[in-house]
């Protein structure tokens, strides 16, 4: 008798890990995997699914009447490449932040460094 897949995950350590490595909340979490159990949600339920629907990890079935799962593969993965893009975003906006207040400080260092030749020199 084979197993029934949908049984073999362990919830709460799946939910765990979504909630940690997804970001997602535990509601949304709980509703991943009710929507990958289920395969889908009726269109009416869309607002409760906003946010698998805008990380890519569910989607508008063709006919339009439902939600449906995208294969974790994809879904986590667009997760991922969504949070990695703004990550790289933050770190680049950062080091060109950083290079500014670094040309802000080289002319005080400069001076300073200067006044200190000119003082063992004079």
């Amino acid at each position: 008798m084979s197993r029934d897949p949908r049984k073999s995950v362990k919830d709460e350590e799946v939910l765990r890990q979504l909630v940690n490595e997804a970001s997602l909340s535990l509601e949304d979490a709980a509703l991943y995997l009710h929507l990958l159990r289920t395969g889908r949600l009726p269109l009416s339920e869309s607002k409760k699914s906003a946010v698998l629907l805008d990380r890519g990890m569910a989607i508008v079935s063709g006919d339009g009447k439902a939600i449906v799962p995208v294969h974790p593969r994809l879904g986590i993965a667009n997760y991922y490449r969504t949070w990695r893009e703004a990550i790289m975003r933050q770190i680049n906006e950062r080091r060109m932040r950083v290079d500014k207040l670094i040309l802000q400080l080289i002319p005080l260092y400069e001076a300073a460094t200067e006044k200190r030749t000119d003082e063992r020199g004079g």
